[in-house]
């Protein structure tokens, strides 16, 4: 499953939006679209909470399923 995050970058806090992120490699002659690979729902709901609290070097702020 894909989705949409919006966010910020930890270091200056640039926003960004629209960003796709995937659980996994599930298409792998898109890849260049994907922003971000090993992300399902449950870990987006976590990092949203978490807020800068986590590994990542950006922040999600909300998301959106992306309709296959």
């Amino acid at each position: 499953m894909k989705f949409l995050i919006n966010g910020y970058w930890k270091d200056d806090k640039s926003e960004f939006s629209d960003y796709i992120v995937s659980s996994y490699d599930d298409n792998a002659e898109h890849d260049d679209e994907i922003f971000y690979f090993g992300l399902n729902e449950s870990d987006i709901k976590e990092a949203i909470k978490d807020k800068e609290d986590n590994i990542l070097e950006f922040v999600i702020t909300s998301y959106t399923k992306l309709k296959s």
